[in-house]
């Protein structure tokens, strides 16, 4: 009875946030997918790890559910490819940054700073990772050599890399 009772306060616990955490990313299966990664770990020695390591799991878990989710549905549907994409980019940021997660104006802060690249720039990342157009389709498009485009991709993830870092977005 122990057991189940650790079981209960842990989900008690960490399902409000995790499934607050879910919809970022994937608003119509948030509370399946948190129900989903708690069954899976139910009868795992996981729930007798330290609070501080059980949390990083269960948000990691989640976060992995949420970007098998997001990749299943952008397959499934891809009219709302860009807005996926976007998203998918956002989680792998933060696989990067354990507490990410507690920032909601993250991607508005991205956004902002996508929005400050120079124009070309930021047409070609914009081409790139959201429209998921190729190197050489936006050079055709823009009346642009393959390797600009290149360039101009480099600048923008290196800008967005240097200013999306910790002691920018305050995380």
């Amino acid at each position: 009875m122990e057991e189940m009772d650790r079981h209960h306060h842990v989900y008690i616990m960490y399902a409000p946030a995790l499934i607050r955490f879910a919809r970022t990313f994937a608003p119509l299966y948030a509370e399946d997918m948190v129900h989903d990664v708690f069954l899976k770990i139910w009868e795992t020695p996981v729930f007798d790890l330290p609070d501080g390591e059980l949390k990083r799991i269960l948000f990691a878990s989640v976060r992995n559910a949420c970007i098998d989710r997001i990749r299943r549905t952008q397959t499934e549907n891809r009219i709302l490819g860009e807005q996926l994409q976007l998203q998918a980019d956002e989680l792998a940021f933060a696989e990067n940054a354990d507490d990410l997660y507690l920032r909601n104006d993250l991607m508005a802060f991205v956004m902002k700073k996508i929005e400050e690249l120079p124009e070309k720039s930021r047409e070609v990342f914009l081409k790139s990772y959201i429209d998921g157009w190729k190197a050489s389709e936006i050079a055709e498009q823009m009346n642009l050599s393959v390797r600009t485009v290149e360039n101009h991709l480099y600048r923008a993830l290196v800008y967005l890399r240097k200013h999306c870092t910790d002691a920018e977005t305050g995380y």
